[in-house]
């Protein structure tokens, strides 16, 4: 089954991040919008370390499509990175270095998300 499952990574300290999601501290992840490639609530997804590996698999438990500025502080904290003010830095130079248009009113997309297995 695991097989058929799509596989993703994260744009950024890839293999740190992962750590963070075996160690049960990142439930989340902040993309930019796409509207071609939203994950359904209860999709399976295999995440990969840098190297293609499989870390584990994922299951979408909600999806928030909003604007950047209203990703608040508890659900920045679902992503395990530390304060506010650093997981807020942090995304938006790695969003201006996909777009430079970005800015608050960018439309991304927030996933939460469980660990199924490893």
């Amino acid at each position: 089954m695991s097989d058929k499952l799509k596989t993703w990574h994260f744009g950024t300290n890839n293999d740190k991040l992962v750590q963070l999601v075996l160690l049960g501290k990142k439930t989340a992840c902040t993309s930019l919008y796409d509207e071609n490639d939203i994950p359904k609530i209860g999709e399976e997804s295999i995440l990969t370390f840098a190297d293609g590996t499989k870390a584990c698999i994922t299951k979408t438990k909600n999806i928030i499509i909003t604007e950047f500025k209203n990703i608040d502080e508890n659900l920045s904290q679902l992503e395990g990175e530390g304060t506010f003010e650093l997981w807020k830095k942090e995304h938006v130079a790695y969003f201006k270095r996909i777009n430079p248009n970005f800015n608050d009113e960018t439309k991304v997309l927030f996933e939460i998300f469980e660990v199924k297995n490893n």
